[in-house]
């Protein structure tokens, strides 16, 4: 694979904002290449579920990377987007070394909703076995450290020239998804064709039927990564291992949730203000009023 075209764009989060509904919306776009496997995580060195851990596919060759556009036409815009490049330190600057030039994208959505769907979601893939929410941001304190939006953007407009980054919110898809996907078509340069699946849902968080069970299987697949045992996964396919874990995850041990959790109100304050602070230097670094995401009047 030649190595030396580089991707053209990449989304870099943040997680449960609507990334997976853009990126399934933009690959569509004749204009476009998005692999398949939405999350590369390529840039990133560690991982993000487990601080500290390195990321065994920043270790690969970039000829490794590069494979997964094998099937682009040349004339076609390549992209990828990976949620971790955001939460994880010390990405943007991995980022910037391999195309200064890049475009990079984001959705951001307010804090304490994004941390609680982001929790439903850890709940349903296994990472987390946690009763509450409290629980979990005292069992991973990261689930918090997730969503300090300016202090990981932050790094990014340090490096990259303003005009190569377009933020946008989870409220303005909620508002308007058209206009959004419009206004990242013209951030690419790329003609407004819209797909019939815009007002499609992507990446809906579901429950697990039994809890423990989802828990030991993704435990399992972190076990692995910790203890530098990744050879194993390929025997693990082959021998079909891997694919009954993930049917059993993702498929069979799921169910839908006949009323949407929500998020208690007295901890959505608490956490309103634990973010206000770099809600107020965002507001700044993007230029743009979040007076919705700061602490609520006290009635």
């Amino acid at each position: 694979m030649n190595t030396t075209r580089k991707v053209d764009f990449i989304g870099i989060g943040a997680a449960k904002s609507g990334t997976t509904w853009l990126a399934d919306n933009l690959r569509k776009h004749p204009q476009i290449y998005i692999p398949e496997l939405k999350e590369l995580t390529y840039f990133n060195q560690t991982l993000q579920r487990l601080p500290g851990v390195t990321n065994p596919r920043s270790q690969k060759d970039l000829r490794w990377y590069h494979n997964y556009y094998a099937d682009a036409r040349i004339d076609q815009c390549w992209g990828e987007i990976s949620v971790q490049y955001m939460a994880v330190e010390g990405t943007a600057q991995e980022i910037y070394n391999y195309n200064p030039n890049v475009k990079i994208l984001a959705i951001l959505r307010n804090p304490p909703k994004q941390v609680f769907s982001h929790y439903n979601y850890l709940l349903q893939r296994g990472v987390l076995n946690s009763n509450s929410l409290k629980a979990a941001m005292k069992e991973r304190p990261d689930l918090l450290a997730s969503t300090f939006y300016y202090q990981q953007l932050k790094p990014y407009y340090d490096l990259f020239p303003r005009e190569n980054i377009k933020v946008m919110l989870f409220d303005d898809l909620r508002s308007d998804n058209a206009e959004l996907y419009k206004s990242y078509l013209d951030f690419l340069g790329l003609e407004h064709i819209i797909p019939d699946s815009l007002n499609a849902s992507s990446n809906v968080t579901q429950a697990p039927k039994f809890a423990g069970l989802t828990y030991f299987i993704q435990n399992t697949r972190h076990f692995i990564t910790k203890h530098n045992l990744e050879f194993l996964i390929p025997i693990l396919r082959k021998t079909g291992v891997v694919q009954l874990g993930t049917f059993i995850r993702d498929k069979w041990n799921v169910k839908k949730v006949d009323k949407k959790p929500k998020l208690d109100p007295e901890l959505e304050q608490e956490m309103r203000q634990y973010y206000q602070e770099d809600i107020e230097k965002l507001e700044t670094l993007l230029d743009r009023d979040l007076s919705a995401w700061k602490p609520l009047a006290q009635v």
